[in-house]
């Protein structure tokens, strides 16, 4: 008897030998590829720009070394059923996220893995033959993208019947053995048929489209985007979204967009884009230009703004305390599309030439993705072409992203002067109207005339809070004496901000505490020594550009302008976010500012969300002799 259970068990022995030999025989070329990423750490940086031939969704195993790059086959459809692929493996580069925990972009997850978004970079970038063009992504890889639909329903309307075939591509299917788990083996697959030769299906439900020969104009796809969260906003130029707001099995409160950004057809020629401007000129006959430096991703590059004759006056538009969060409650998305719609009336209605944002863009570890949450903000500028600068304030941090990384983001965004910033934060903006004109000469609609003088100039300092601004006002000190109009623009309020005794005031003043900024110059204790002089106070420095005021946020309560030194207007931009907490009576509201060169003054009224089509506290910041 023992005999006899001895021989079976050599016999299972042999059969589970076998077939151990088996598997290992079939899985050969993915033990192969799980060695290889699993002891070889490849050099190479993750994708964040260039030419791509070729993309697909990769698996990153718990066990290998790193996901930013992997070696894996590539995959090349044919008219079959199956998907031919190569022997021998290619590197790969995840596209980047600029989030330290990786598994927050995963397009999917299991047991043993993360999946990621891949890319092949094109070896040769000067030719952009078999380069991708476009692209095309499914919610369900079951269904093929309304957008390759449209394409296909084209073709197939097409008299040329040669255009398009039958192609039959193969889809696994979501369900899969245990060794699929630990080996990537598939055992079952569905099919997918389509008609057209321009899209080709790679997997996951990922289409693209190629540039086959030299004759197409089509630009190449040079970069992708991934952003994480609620009601993401694509504005940029050249940019597309490939899908919007995918939700993914394992993080379903967190959907994914991702974006396109196609090669700039003027990319090897720089030049100044010229944008309408925003303001009509006092001749009705002449249109005003709006001149701004910018390279062909529409970056600024200059901070000198200069109008055409016609242009008489600067209006500028502030903005601050918006707190974002980007996630998942209703309550937070509806009320920040909500606050997207009043910026977006508020600019329809005022057409600025500049915005400011003072601050708090975020809600500091209550944001998930900066990205996305700055994105839908600026969203309004990006389309209106409306050039802005922004100032950060306490809140705008995250968990998942440094500080320069914030600040890297903003500064290649379209239309933003940060990306002209010096290194500690602070921005100068001159603005140049090319012909004074008289009151005079306006009223007798004489323009071009006698009475024409010197051309007049405005300066608009943005200053970081967190950052001392000697050394940048000493690379302005050629402009002291030269300023006919001045604005300051930061974050923090200052000690200045806290008068005592009457002063002049108008607006809500709630907020009348001491306070606890604990930076010098919020206190108002700036020292510098400037030709030859030394002061000490912050609003005396200001003044010798001529500085009329001063404008910031931090807080939600106060939407005031009053005065308190050297003449100079103290305004609280108040607070735009329509989900911040308030004391009653205060609304989310904007601050605007307008510099007349005519009629020689400076004004300022706000708008509030509730009434948005009515101004209210018109007040004078300056008013000429």
């Amino acid at each position: 008897m023992r005999l006899h259970n001895r021989r079976k068990v050599n016999f299972l022995r042999r059969i589970l030998f076998i077939l151990c030999i088996f598997l290992l025989y079939l899985s050969r070329d993915s033990l192969r590829l799980n060695t290889k990423n699993v002891f070889i750490n490849p050099k190479i940086a993750e994708y964040n720009g260039g030419t791509i031939d070729d993309i697909q969704i990769l698996r990153c195993y718990h066990w290998y070394r790193q996901c930013g790059s992997l070696y894996a086959p590539r995959l090349h459809p044919s008219t079959s059923a199956e998907r031919v692929k190569d022997k021998s493996s290619v590197l790969w580069s995840r596209v980047s996220k600029n989030i330290t925990v990786e598994s927050l972009y995963s397009l999917q997850s299991g047991t043993f893995y993360n999946s990621y978004l891949y890319v092949h970079m094109k070896s040769f970038q000067g030719n952009s033959k078999n380069s991708i063009k476009e692209l095309a992504m499914a919610r369900d890889s079951a269904l093929i993208p309304l957008q390759v639909l449209r394409d296909i329903n084209k073709m197939v309307k097409s008299s040329d019947s040669s255009v398009f075939h039958n192609h039959v591509y193969r889809r696994e299917k979501p369900t899969s053995s245990w060794w699929k788990l630990l080996f990537g083996i598939s055992v079952d697959s569905d099919d997918i048929a389509v008609f057209g030769e321009e899209w080709v299906y790679k997997g996951s439900g990922i289409w693209c489209k190629f540039i086959l020969n030299d004759d197409d104009n089509d630009p190449p796809i040079i970069n992708l985007e991934i952003y994480l969260g609620s009601s993401f906003i694509e504005s940029r130029p050249f940019w597309k979204e490939v899908i919007h707001e995918f939700h993914r099995n394992n993080m379903p409160s967190m959907p994914i967009s991702i974006t396109r950004k196609h090669e700039t057809k003027n990319a090897h020629y720089k030049y100044p884009n010229k944008l309408p401007g925003s303001l009509e000129a006092p001749d009705k006959n002449n249109d005003a230009l709006r001149l701004l430096q910018a390279d062909e991703d529409y970056r600024i590059t200059s901070s000198h703004i200069q109008y055409s004759w016609g242009q008489r006056s600067f209006k500028i538009l502030q903005m601050t305390d918006f707190h974002f969060k980007c996630t998942d409650n209703s309550m937070s998305i509806i009320n920040e599309i909500r606050t997207v719609n009043f910026i977006d009336r508020v600019l329809a209605l005022e057409k600025p030439d500049l915005v400011v944002i003072t601050g708090d863009l975020l809600d500091s570890q209550n944001s998930m993705d900066y990205q996305t949450c700055i994105m839908k903000l600026v969203q309004p500028m990006i389309s209106n072409q409306v050039p802005y600068a922004i100032s950060l304030g306490a809140s705008d941090e995250s968990n998942f992203a440094t500080l320069s990384q914030i600040k890297d983001f903003i500064g290649n965004l379209p239309y933003a002067f940060n990306n002209i910033a010096s290194k500690e934060g602070h921005m100068a903006i001159k603005v140049s109207f090319n012909k004074k004109l008289s009151k005079n000469a306006l009223l007798e609609k004489r323009v071009d005339n006698n009475e024409e003088t010197s051309p007049a100039e405005a300066l608009f300092f943005v200053f970081d809070s967190f950052n001392p601004v000697n050394d940048f006002l000493l690379d302005y000190s050629d402009l002291i004496g030269k300023i006919d109009y001045g604005l300051a623009f930061q974050y923090f309020p200052l000690s200045e901000y806290r008068p005592r005794g009457l002063f002049p005031i108008i607006g809500q003043y709630n907020e009348k505490s001491t306070l606890t900024v604990e930076t010098s110059r919020c206190k108002g204790e700036v020292s510098m020594t400037i030709n030859g002089k030394h002061y000490e106070s912050f609003l005396d420095i200001l003044s010798l550009w001529n500085m009329k005021g001063v404008g910031c946020g931090h807080e939600h309560n106060n939407d005031c302008c009053l005065q308190s030194k050297n003449d100079m207007w103290l305004c609280y931009g108040g607070s735009a976010g329509i989900d911040l907490p308030r004391i009653e009576g205060i609304y989310p509201n904007v601050r605007l500012f307008n510099v007349d060169d005519i009629m020689d003054e400076i004004t300022s009224w706000k708008r509030n969300s509730i009434i948005v089509d009515e101004v209210y506290d018109y007040q004078y910041i300056y008013k000429g002799e």
